[in-house]
């Protein structure tokens, strides 16, 4: 064997073991408030968490404790409810865009609730113009009917098929009206809204939730 090959496997002999120390992982973890020292961490320590150090007794690594199930719940509530707010929010921010489209300012709420209402009013007055002149006729056609039978005749089938269709026009045009009473209720509710909303937004930005606002903040209420 020459004096070269001797020289070389001596050398790879030597750093054999300063390969195998420095490669070597000791743990350092707790057990009952004692901190231990060992080459590997039981299976059932490990969730508490431990220290990976190195041959020199350096930290290289930090595994943290394992997280118990009801930090996990909170962590998952907590998370569940930043999705909830980040949907909220642009949810929010579309409606707000497309307010912001209808009306520049709190002003042209009221306007538009103005016309709405003058509208809705002027389909009731016309309503009950409608059945002040059917019950004028029912009242004829009734009065028509009560002279027949009072002649000892039946009321022939199309005058009582009148009535009936003089009846049934008032009950609708009395159920066109409740429908348009609460048409107007709710559209002021939603006007308010509006209105509201829109003076929100001349301070904070769309999408702003609710709970984001503080009330002093807001410019004072118009009369």
């Amino acid at each position: 064997m020459s004096t070269r090959l001797i020289w070389v496997l001596s050398a790879a002999l030597i750093g054999l073991p300063m390969a195998a120390e420095a490669s070597m992982k000791l743990y350092r973890f707790k057990v009952d408030g004692h901190v231990v020292v060992k080459d590997n961490v039981p299976p059932d320590l490990a969730p508490l968490g431990y220290e990976v150090l190195n041959s020199r007794g350096m930290v290289e690594r930090v595994v943290p404790r394992a997280p118990t199930a009801e930090e996990r719940a909170a962590t998952e509530r907590a998370e569940a409810l930043r999705l909830d707010r980040e949907r909220r929010h642009a949810e929010l921010r579309n409606k707000d865009a497309d307010l912001q489209r209808l009306y520049a300012q709190p002003g042209d709420v009221d306007r538009a609730q103005t016309r709405k209402a003058d509208e809705i009013g002027s389909y009731i007055e016309l309503q009950f113009r409608r059945i002040s002149d059917l019950e004028e006729k029912l009242a004829k056609a009734q009065e028509k009917a009560a002279n027949v039978e009072r002649r000892g005749q039946e009321v022939p089938a199309d005058m009582r098929l009148e009535i009936v269709q003089l009846e049934n026009g008032i009950r609708d045009a009395q159920k066109n009206i409740d429908m348009r009473r609460k048409e107007l209720d709710d559209s002021k509710i939603q006007f308010q809204k509006q209105r509201e909303r829109l003076r929100i937004l001349q301070v904070y930005e769309l999408g702003t939730l609710p709970e984001d606002v503080d009330p002093a903040k807001l410019p004072p209420l118009q009369p």
